[in-house]
């Protein structure tokens, strides 16, 4: 499948824009942005759960397939960690600011999960290749959520103490990729295409898998209306005057989509590897920027202003880095 910059650039827009009901329904005063926690909740630990279980069950399973998600795994590995370096390279932090932990996770971490999956389902959506990228993506999304557990934790912490393997093991977004895959290399096909070779089963498995997907589905509109409503309580000042929000910004749109290009662009992996790894790498700040930087004392306010000025920029910068990316595969 062909993807253009306008397909791109139409899609990141029409994604970002699901943020405006959020962002209306608190300045109108319908909403507090005290309601964005549950909302924020319900996404993480069942919206994208089920999403993610939900991709496996959209195709079958081949060798290439399998090889072809354990390259995801690595690569988005060895991204991560490197831009993890970048980072502290770039950003000293000798006083140990509170801002400046911030500014190095939300120069990292992705919006993979909540922003990527969806930009992945209406990129491929109605193609031969959305079973495939889905996939993929899972696999990219189980490995940030390792490394959001562990590298992320230690980053905005600094504390090795503060790393739960035990979070790792119980994330529902690994529990949900290590059932998925189970199931697909046993079954080695869709369940939607077991439930079909009985009668008995069809009506049962079809309406629980539906239900799942349902949900699933709700990642993207949630999600974006969660950072509408921390938007609407962000002072537009702040937003604009903070010079560590472009810093976060440029690390995060620009050099790690940069970074991603040069490491994956000339190996001799599928293209449609190549593909999902930019552009799960290349979203803007994860929503756990503002999450995590509250769990553990940090400047959460500048938390929120990083986040939400990488999701807008991102409306732009996704779409040009894309045109290089193109560029250099075509070399």
């Amino acid at each position: 499948m062909e993807i253009s910059f306008l397909d791109v650039f139409i899609t990141v827009f029409s994604l970002v824009l699901m943020a405006v009901p959020g962002y209306v329904l608190v300045k109108t005063k319908l909403l507090t942005e005290k309601g964005s926690a549950p909302l924020s909740t319900f996404v993480l630990y069942a919206s994208q759960t089920l999403l993610v279980f939900m991709s496996f069950q959209k195709g079958g399973y081949t060798p290439e397939i399998g090889l072809n998600m354990l390259w995801c795994l690595l690569l988005t590995a060895v991204v991560y960690i490197a831009m993890a370096c970048i980072m502290y390279l770039c950003v000293r932090n000798k006083n140990k600011e509170s801002r400046l932990d911030c500014v190095r996770y939300a120069g990292v971490f992705s919006n993979a999960g909540f922003l990527g999956f969806p930009l992945l389902q209406a990129l491929y959506g109605g193609t031969a290749f959305l079973a495939e990228v889905m996939l993929y993506g899972a696999a990219v999304v189980a490995m940030f959520n390792v490394l959001n557990w562990t590298l992320g934790v230690y980053m905005m912490t600094g504390d090795r103490k503060e790393i739960s393997l035990k979070k790792i093991f119980l994330n529902p977004v690994i529990i949900a990729v290590v059932i998925g895959f189970v199931l697909l290399i046993t079954i080695q096909k869709p369940l939607y295409d077991v439930a079909n070779a009985s009668p008995k089963l069809d009506s049962v498995i079809t309406k629980i898998l539906d239900s799942f997907s349902a949900i699933g589905n709700t990642v993207t509109p949630l999600s974006m209306a969660v950072i509408g409503m921390k938007l609407a309580t962000v002072n537009l000042k702040d937003l604009l005057l903070d010079k560590w929000a472009y810093v976060t910004a440029f690390f995060k749109l620009i050099g790690m989509s940069l970074l991603t290009i040069l490491i994956v662009a000339f190996l001799p992996v599928a293209d449609s590897v190549k593909y999902v790894m930019f552009f799960l790498m290349s979203m803007p700040t994860a929503a756990s920027a503002t999450l995590f930087a509250v769990k553990f004392n940090k400047d959460s306010k500048s938390a929120s202003i990083y986040l939400l000025l990488n999701t807008v920029l991102s409306i732009v910068t996704v779409s040009v880095m894309f045109l290089l990316f193109k560029a250099v595969l075509a070399l």
